[in-house]
C-alpha cells in the first residue's frame, strides 16, 4: 500500500484567546508572529483550509442557473447562516476571515490592516484551490487504486476517465458532487486538455521554477535560513536572491555577488540583480552593498517602470507600498542627475539580454582559448627552433672537434715523416 500524506486540518477548536498566536501584518503581504501559541501554522495556511471548509459549490445566478464558485467572488455573493456559536457573518467570505481569528489574534491598532491582509490573500487562495484539484485526484486514485506514488509533475500529464476521477473527490467537494462533476467534465472536455497541455508548455519554456519559497513569505524564507547556517544575517536583497537559489534549509544555498546567472532557478534574477545593483551605487555610492541593505523601493520603482499588474519588479511581496512612491511623485521629483525612469523589460527581452551576454561570454571564452593554443604554439615553436640550434650548435661542435683531431695527426704524422 502506497503511503498518502492525509489532507491537512484546521487546528482543534476552542483555542483559549491569550494561547493565539499573536501576529502582525509585515510587508505588503507577510504576516509575523509576536507570541508564539498553541500551534505553529501560518495565517495564510489557516485561510486556505477556511476557503475550503466553507466552499460554497454551485453557486446560483440571475437568469436562474448556476456555476461552480471558482472565484473568491463568488464567496462573496453567498449569504452565511449562523455558526454553532451564533455568530451571523453576511456572507461566506466574511466568515472565512472572520473565522481567521478563532486560531491567531492581533493587537488593536493592526486589527483593520490584519483583515484587509486577509481579504486580499483570500482570491490566489481559492485560484490555488482549484488548480492543485485535479493534481492531486490524479495522485490519490494511483496511490488508492493503482498502488503507484507519483510527483506533481507526472500526474499533469495524465488524464483519467469521468469514472476514475469520481472515486478520489477531495473532502472539501464531498458535499458538493454537482460541482465536482462540473469540474471532471470539464477537465475530459478534450478543448480544455489542448489548452492546458499548451499552457503547459508555454510554462516548460521558463528558465525555471520562480521561487523556492513555497508558501512562505520572503521574510519567513529569510528567518528560515538564518536558523539554518548558525544565525547569519539574511537582507531582503540577500533573500530575494536566495529564494531564487534553493531551499533556505539547504547548506549549499549561500549568496555570492560574483555568481553568473547559471547560479539561479532562473537567469533573468542575475540581470534584475546586477541592474539593481548598479543603480544602487550609482545613487549612493560605489561602495554601497546592497546586499547588507534595505531595499530601494524608489531604484525598483525606477528600474521597473513602477508597477506592473500591481507587482514590484523585486521583492514584491517585501516592500511596503505605503512608504514607496508611486512613479508620478517620482517624476515629480526627478532631474538630470537622478537615475532614469526605464521601462520594465518583458521576460522575452530579459531572455534575450541573458542570450547576448551568453554567447559574448561564450566567444570571448572561445577568444581566450584560441589566445591560449596560440601562445601554445608559438612556445612550441620557439622551442623547437631552440632545440634545433642546439643540436645544429652541438653538431659544429662535434664537426670542429673532429677536424681539430683531423688536423692534429696530420701535423703529427707530418712531423714524424721530417724525422
Amino acid at each position: 500500500k502506497v503511503w498518502e500524506r492525509g489532507p491537512a486540518r484546521l487546528p482543534p477548536r476552542p483555542i483559549p484567546f491569550e494561547r493565539r498566536p499573536l501576529v502582525r501584518p509585515k510587508g505588503k503581504r507577510g504576516w509575523e508572529t509576536i507570541v508564539p501559541g498553541d500551534h505553529k501554522r501560518l495565517p495564510a495556511g489557516i485561510l486556505g483550509l477556511l476557503c475550503k471548509a466553507h466552499f460554497p459549490g454551485m453557486v446560483p445566478l440571475r437568469d436562474g442557473g448556476e456555476e461552480p464558485a471558482l472565484t473568491w467572488a463568488h464567496y462573496k455573493r453567498v449569504p452565511n447562516v449562523p455558526d454553532e456559536d451564533e455568530r451571523d457573518f453576511r456572507t461566506v467570505a466574511d466568515r472565512v476571515v472572520g473565522e481567521l481569528w478563532d486560531f491567531f489574534r492581533v493587537e488593536p491598532e493592526y486589527r483593520d490592516r490584519a483583515v484587509r491582509w486577509a481579504y486580499d490573500a483570500c482570491p490566489k487562495l481559492v485560484t490555488d484551490m482549484h488548480h492543485e484539484a485535479r493534481v492531486h485526484a490524479v495522485r490519490s486514485y494511483y496511490a488508492k487504486f493503482l498502488g503507484t506514488k507519483i510527483d506533481k509533475k507526472q500526474a499533469r500529464t495524465i488524464w483519467p476517465s469521468e469514472e476514475e476521477y469520481g472515486k478520489v473527490i477531495p473532502w472539501w467537494c464531498a458535499a458538493h458532487k454537482p460541482c465536482w462533476d462540473y469540474f471532471v467534465a470539464r477537465w475530459c472536455n478534450p478543448e480544455w486538455q489542448k489548452q492546458h497541455e499548451a499552457c503547459r508548455e508555454r510554462r516548460l519554456k521558463m528558465p525555471g521554477p520562480a521561487h523556492h519559497q513555497g508558501n512562505r513569505s520572503l521574510d519567513d524564507y529569510a528567518a528560515s535560513w538564518s536558523q539554518a547556517h548558525d544565525g547569519r544575517e539574511c537582507p531582503p536583497l540577500m533573500a530575494w536572491a536566495l529564494a531564487h537559489k534553493g531551499k533556505a534549509s539547504s547548506s549549499t544555498v549561500d549568496y555570492n555577488p560574483e555568481d553568473g546567472p547559471e547560479a539561479y532557478s532562473n537567469p533573468t534574477v542575475h540581470t534584475r540583480l546586477r541592474r539593481y545593483t548598479e543603480m544602487a551605487r550609482e545613487k549612493h555610492g560605489p561602495e554601497w552593498n546592497p546586499s547588507t541593505e534595505d531595499l530601494d523601493g524608489e531604484i525598483i520603482m525606477r528600474l521597473g517602470g513602477g508597477k506592473k499588474h500591481g507587482r514590484y519588479w523585486i521583492g514584491d511581496s517585501t516592500l511596503d507600498t505605503a512608504s514607496t512612491p508611486t512613479l508620478s511623485e517620482i517624476r515629480a521629483r526627478s532631474s538630470s542627475s537622478t537615475p532614469p525612469i526605464r521601462p520594465r523589460p518583458s521576460a522575452a527581452q530579459l531572455q534575450f539580454e541573458q542570450s547576448q551576454t551568453q554567447l559574448r561570454e561564450e566567444m570571448e571564452a572561445k577568444l581566450q582559448e584560441q589566445e591560449k593554443r596560440h601562445r601554445a604554439e608559438m612556445q612550441r615553436q620557439q622551442e623547437e627552433m631552440q632545440r634545433e640550434m642546439q643540436e645544429r650548435d652541438a653538431r659544429m661542435q662535434a664537426e670542429m672537434q673532429r677536424q681539430m683531431q683531423l688536423m692534429l695527426r696530420q701535423w703529427h704524422n707530418n712531423g714524424m715523416c721530417d724525422t
